[in-house]
């Protein structure tokens, strides 16, 4: 190991901690390439010298909310939420604040300590492996670990999921999903996500892949993934977590089919013949005797016998006209929520800016309620009353009462093309994912060497005001909240 003595300037303001607890180091010890990173021998002196001065990072006064006085306080970040994320320090932006090499780290803005030079290299190079190695406390704790509520969004540019914590809306951890070799090669894409009803495991599609993949909820391991039809785009799970439906979006009109998978095994039981093209959805009716899946190619809806796999008929989402063969869809239908028991069917039409309501008792198009441009993966209330749809094109969130079928409100100002929608259990926040492909927006500064983030605005219901912004992975699309 190597000790680097500190100036007796910086001696006199260190007021960083260990644990919780102040100290005041009077060296900088940089571990050997065996030894253990140990949060108060390693990281709280770097801290204390570089970046918990007076009027900076320390205390009552912290700028930005941003303590490192302590572990605790480090790891519960700032204004702009989580600073560290545990074995992520690319995705950590503390590591990108004090980086002024991306070899180390992708570059922000402000580079700090604000006004001074730049860290030796080896201690942004000992800061960057005590993230990789879980950002642990003394005691070896780590951050938001274990059993609990959060919210994850696919990264879709990046072959990522972002776990956000539910209750402290922080960032907890990254999981790395697909099977790509290295960042340079094109990414396998993590469309969408669910959660088993019983919260144990999530599903993901990697929809330039070809496959589905399988996640323990709680310890993120793989457990398992299945190929299935070219483009999967959206999965639906029996109550009983025991099955699975695989849409798939394949615009080429070459497969025509979804795929049943067992969820337990992950290995493919049959594909079901569809009857319609590129069906982007599929969902279960309330009973589960019938699957419905929303044909974006072909402008239509199929509702299939579950047990059997027949299709026993398909909805023109244009009442009495169905598409020709030869033609081109001008509605696309993307995806669909139940209403009333499951009579209703709401689907949002991403090319022609309306959700169509259907009947499917009477099999046909009663509704059409118009919204914003190119909707996407619209959600319904957990109370029941509300639809939002999340509207790509026009950066907005149109929100549908369920009773009248009428737009009551619109959310603007998400800048970033909004993708999909989730509730939290009490119905109180909505998380709504945005690409942010064309950058936006970011939630507070410039970074150099990283793709553009993802945002995931948090919304009040009742108010339909934003919150915050929380920044992900770039091009946050698919998101569900585990119980």
């Amino acid at each position: 190991m190597r000790r680097l003595l500190l100036p007796l300037a910086l001696a006199a303001i260190i007021l960083a901690g260990c644990g919780d607890d102040p100290v005041s180091p009077s060296t900088i010890v940089i571990p050997g390439a065996d030894e253990p990173v140990v949060y108060s021998k390693h990281i709280a002196p770097i801290f204390a010298a570089s970046c918990a001065g007076s009027e900076c990072h320390s205390g009552a006064g912290a700028q930005r909310g941003l303590s490192f006085d302590s572990w605790t306080t480090t790891m519960t970040g700032g204004e702009f939420g989580a600073v560290v994320v545990p074995f992520a320090p690319l995705k950590s932006h503390l590591l990108q604040h004090i980086s002024n090499d991306t070899a180390i780290a992708p570059l922000a803005s402000p580079r700090m300590p604000l006004g001074r030079d730049a860290l030796p290299r080896e201690q942004m190079l000992t800061i960057k492996r005590w993230i990789l190695e879980g950002a642990k406390s003394d005691a070896g704790e780590i951050a938001l670990s274990g059993a609990r509520p959060r919210v994850l969004v696919t990264n879709q540019a990046e072959d990522l999921i972002a776990a956000i914590d539910l209750e402290t809306q922080r960032v907890a951890r990254y999981i790395s999903v697909g099977r790509r070799p290295d960042a340079s090669s094109a990414p396998e894409s993590p469309h969408n996500i669910i959660v088993s009803p019983d919260g144990r495991y999530f599903y993901i599609n990697l929809i330039a892949a070809g496959e589905i993949e399988k996640y323990d909820a709680t310890t993120f391991a793989k457990l398992g993934s299945a190929a299935v039809g070219l483009s999967p785009a959206q999965i639906a799970i029996t109550a009983d977590g025991a099955t699975l439906y695989v849409s798939n979006f394949d615009m080429t009109m070459t497969q025509r089919f979804i795929t049943r998978v067992d969820a337990a095994t992950m290995t493919v039981v049959d594909d079901i013949e569809t009857g319609g093209y590129a069906p982007h959805g599929v969902a279960l009716g309330p009973d589960e005797t019938r699957l419905y899946t929303t044909n974006a190619g072909s402008d239509d809806i199929s509702e299939i016998d579950a047990a059997t796999g027949d299709v026993l008929r398909v909805i023109p989402i244009v009442p009495g006209a169905p598409l020709a063969p030869s033609a081109r869809a001008v509605h696309e239908p993307y995806q669909g929520v139940f209403v009333d028991g499951g009579r209703l069917f709401f689907v949002t039409c991403r090319a022609s800016a309306q959700v169509r309501v259907v009947d499917l008792i009477e099999g046909r198009v009663i509704d059409s309620i118009p919204v914003g441009s190119r909707p996407l993966i619209l959600e319904r209330r957990s109370d029941g009353g509300e639809i939002w749809v999340p509207n790509q094109a026009a950066q907005s969130v149109s929100i549908i009462d369920v009773a009248t079928r009428r737009v009551v409100g619109t959310i603007t100002g998400l800048k970033t093309q909004p993708h999909a929608v989730a509730f939290s259990p009490d119905g109180r926040r909505a998380f709504v994912t945005c690409e942010n492909q064309t950058g936006g927006d970011h939630q507070h500064h410039p970074i150099v060497g990283a793709k553009t983030p993802g945002i995931v605005y948090v919304i009040d219901t009742a108010t339909r005001s934003i919150l915050r912004s929380i920044e992900v992975g770039a091009f946050a699309a698919g998101i569900t909240i585990t119980p």
